[in-house]
This record gives structure tokens, C-alpha cells and sequence, in this order.
């Protein structure tokens, strides 16, 4: 009876998500299965294959608080406050991560000099920049939608 109602309550907070909730776990799990083990491997070794392994861990823990975070929203409410909170919060939490990455790669010799790592750090930032805009714009629907007492 217990595990009917979870169900149900999961089954109404998903069921407009469509495949989406789908994709993003098997993404999510292949994820963390596919690369841990080599991220570690990197870690474990000396040099400036350790400091790509810390690289690629602060790119893994974006990438899991962005599928974190899009299990987390409500599909029956998506213009709320906590959806504004859910991308403001991804987003500061991804320049976080980004710019620890950026500190990392620029403590090795040969990953700093590398355009490609400084390309993927800046398109990784920005797509931070772009969760926190969103998240403002859902924010200030919120706001328009309670000032108007629109039912949405």
C-alpha cells in the first residue's frame, strides 16, 4: 500500500516529463558507472594526470547536480520558486565547480598551455551563467503570475 503511494505521488510528479526522466537517469548512471573508475585511476597516478583527474571530477559533479537538480523539479509546477531556486542554485554551483577546475588546470605545465581545456571551461561557465538567467526569468514569471493572480 505503502509503495502504491509513492508510486502515485512519483507517477503525478513525472508524468508530464514524458521520456525525459528516463533519459536523464540512465544518463545519470552511465555516468557515474563509466567514469569513476578511470577518473580514479587518474587520481591515484602522479603529475598532471592527477590534476586532469581532479579536472574531470569537478566536470562529473556538474554534470550530476545538473541531472540532480532536473529530477528534483515538479512538472505539475514548474513556474514556482523552487524551480527559480533549482536553476539559480545549479547554475552557481556550476561557475563554482568550474572555477576550481580552471585553478586546477592551471597548476599543470602542459594542461594550461591546451586551448581545448580552456574552451571546455569557459562552454561549461557559461551554460552556468545561462541556469542562473533562466532561473531569474522563472523567478520574475513567479512574481508577475502572483501580482496578477494568473492561474497558470
Amino acid at each position: 500500500i505503502i509503495d502504491m503511494k509513492i508510486f502515485k505521488k512519483l507517477y503525478q510528479r513525472y508524468k508530464d516529463m514524458g521520456t525525459l526522466l528516463w533519459v536523464v537517469c540512465v544518463f545519470l548512471v552511465a555516468i557515474i558507472v563509466y567514469y569513476t573508475l578511470p577518473v580514479i585511476d587518474m587520481i591515484q597516478a602522479g603529475g598532471d594526470e592527477r590534476l586532469l583527474g581532479w579536472a574531470y571530477v569537478c566536470n562529473l559533479l556538474a554534470l550530476v547536480v545538473l541531472c540532480v537538480n532536473i529530477l528534483r523539479l515538479d512538472c505539475r509546477n514548474l513556474l514556482s520558486h523552487k524551480t527559480a531556486n533549482l536553476l539559480e542554485t545549479s547554475g552557481y554551483f556550476i561557475i563554482l565547480l568550474m572555477l576550481i577546475r580552471n585553478r586546477i588546470v592551471r597548476e599543470s605545465d602542459s594542461l594550461s598551455d591546451s586551448w581545448d581545456y580552456s574552451l571546455d571551461w569557459m562552454t561549461i561557465m557559461l551554460f552556468g551563467f545561462l541556469l542562473q538567467f533562466v532561473g531569474k526569468i522563472v523567478r520574475r514569471a513567479v512574481k508577475l503570475k502572483e501580482e496578477q493572480d494568473l492561474t497558470i
